[in-house]
């Protein structure tokens, strides 16, 4: 019998990602890199039975579907809960330029404590808002469907880690940062974890960073 299955998806690569810069909400474009990307994921999906497109509002995500989207003639259903954590005043900067301004709160981030972003998010937070789009998502599926979630590395991450059975809110565990362009399989009931960060559809050459 078939069942339902969500493909996780962390975005193209965008602007920023290079050079890991604490992006979070700011809302920006996929780099050219990312572009490219996207031909190759929606090559690997378009041959799949996709039912449903669900996605962050953010134009990263946006444009990391139109082309599966338009491809399947699919909507893509915008939902601002698949969001990156917000960085608050931390968006946008670089790890020495947080470090620098916030020593305190930096060290206690890097040293795995789930620090409040100023003006921002938890990871905890994310955690809350993701898993109760997950579940909402996952009570409307039937059993042939499958559905396409275009998400961020840190609600990627977490969800990935939440149908593999750990507690915690943030990053780490076994899996690591989720690559750009990756695709995650959960499968129903559950979630159960089926596949995780792969990038098999990308040739060397698109790889990120």
């Amino acid at each position: 019998m078939s069942r339902p299955t969500v493909l996780l998806l962390r975005h193209a690569e965008a602007e920023g990602n290079a050079e890991r810069r604490f992006i979070g909400q700011n809302d920006v474009e996929l780099s050219p890199l990312g572009r490219r990307q996207v031909g190759a994921l929606a090559r690997r999906l378009r041959t799949l039975a996709i039912t449903r497109i669900v996605s962050s509002d953010l134009r990263r995500c946006v444009d990391t579907v139109t082309a599966l989207a338009e491809d399947l003639g699919l909507e893509i259903e915008k939902d601002p809960r698949w969001r990156e954590i917000a960085n608050g005043q931390w968006g946008g900067l670089l790890a020495d330029q947080i470090a620098e301004r916030w020593p305190d709160a930096w060290q206690r981030y890097r040293g795995g404590e789930d620090v409040h972003r100023p003006e921002g998010e938890r990871w905890a937070d994310v955690r809350v808002r993701v898993v109760a789009a997950f579940e909402e998502l996952a009570r409307e599926l039937t059993d042939q469907d499958v559905a396409v979630v275009c998400t961020h590395g840190g609600p990627g991450a977490i969800l990935a880690l939440w149908a593999a059975g750990f507690s915690g809110p943030a990053f780490g565990g076994p899996f690591g940062p989720l690559a750009n362009a990756s695709i995650t399989t959960l499968g129903l009931p559950g979630p159960r974890l089926l596949g995780v960060n792969d990038v098999g559809h990308l040739p060397t050459d698109l790889v990120g960073a």
